[in-house]
């Protein structure tokens, strides 16, 4: 009986929609189905993906009469699982062949545990790694409730692409919530560990490939109300002791404010003043904290100026590169550390 799905929603992405799904098809563990979700494309996706279906049986492509959004997609997907493990992977991304197999093993040895998280690398254009959230975790293996939601606070919670679930948690937790909005995945994943155990690695498992149209890049404060209900329904959250849902709530709301200030200046730098104004706008309601007050002063500054805001496009380039090349230490850190990672991961 085949034990795991892999959901891959898509839309429009006949030139990327192969590489994605070949490196599904390529995995060390075969037991698996990959069901695509085509969300009504118009381009070359159903051939794309018939192409490799002809000859792998385990690729199902459903094609939507119409375009559901992309939200009820993703959930849709979720809520036709069968098997007992799934995971999730944009059709813009890839993952490494020994990911399932690994991740079967470590949910397997823990048959408590929820959720498998390996180190999904985000890399630019030209392949290198400028991000890893799992290397910034303290150690690899198994995290009891709630510590493994306190590790995902501050831009650390695992990029589902390398992300195993097992089944089992639809039935504990639900489907993806709307309410959170563009931030379901952290909210999923932070309901999850605070109930439940989970199993971190640091192998690499997947690639999350950084492009100019990729929503992190050019959000808008539409995202921050997901950010709130996320606050609200952690600081509600009966299951959890009181102390530590308020404590949990109070980093939410801290990590809300370092959203609205990396949203204002994204948007400065792409010249989308709206939204810069916008984000600065919301700053003004938010607790005072000097990260705050530098916002609110420089934002409105970069926008009327264009040397400020051309020195702003400088220090990102700058934050990046160090942003960069910290990824890329803690990554070689961690694969260093991860030498036996498939036995510790275990354990």
């Amino acid at each position: 009986m085949t034990r795991v799905t892999v959901i891959v929603p898509t839309f429009q992405r006949g030139a990327l929609i192969g590489r994605a799904l070949r490196s599904v098809l390529s995995q060390t563990y075969a037991d698996l189905q990959v069901c695509v979700y085509d969300n009504a494309s118009t381009d070359n996706t159903a051939e794309e993906v018939r192409k490799l279906a002809t000859g792998d049986a385990r690729l199902r492509y459903h094609r939507r009469s119409a375009n559901i959004g992309a939200f009820a997609n993703f959930n849709d997907g979720m809520a036709h699982v069968e098997t007992e493990f799934f995971s999730f992977l944009s059709d813009d991304d890839i993952i490494y062949p020994n990911f399932l197999e690994l991740a079967v093993s470590a949910l397997d040895a823990n048959p408590d545990a929820m959720m498998f998280a390996g180190s999904t690398l985000e890399l630019n254009d030209e392949g290198g790694v400028q991000y890893a959230p799992v290397a910034r975790w303290p150690r690899e293996g198994r995290y009891d409730p709630p510590s493994g939601a306190w590790q995902m606070l501050d831009n650390k919670h695992p990029t589902w692409t390398g992300v195993l679930f097992r089944r089992a948690v639809i039935d504990r937790i639900g489907l993806l919530d709307a309410g959170a909005g563009t931030a379901c995945d952290l909210e999923y994943e932070l309901h999850l560990a605070a109930q439940f155990p989970i199993v971190v690695s640091y192998q690499a498992c997947a690639a999350y490939i950084r492009h100019e149209q990729a929503g992190s890049e050019r959000q808008d404060t539409s995202v921050i109300a997901g950010y709130r209900y996320i606050a609200s329904k952690v600081a509600k959250d009966a299951s959890l002791p009181a102390r530590v849902r308020t404590a949990l709530a109070k980093r939410l709301e801290k990590q809300l404010q370092m959203k609205l200030i990396e949203i204002a200046a994204k948007a400065t730098m792409r010249q989308d003043d709206v939204t810069a104004a916008d984000a600065v706008r919301m700053l003004a309601h938010e607790p005072v904290t000097l990260a705050g007050i530098i916002a609110r002063c420089a934002i409105p500054i970069c926008v009327r100026v264009p040397a400020a805001r051309a020195a702003l496009q400088r220090i990102d380039r700058v934050r990046r590169h160090l942003r960069a090349k910290s990824a890329q230490r803690l990554d070689a850190r961690a694969r260093r550390k991860d030498t036996g990672g498939a036995q510790r991961a275990r354990s």
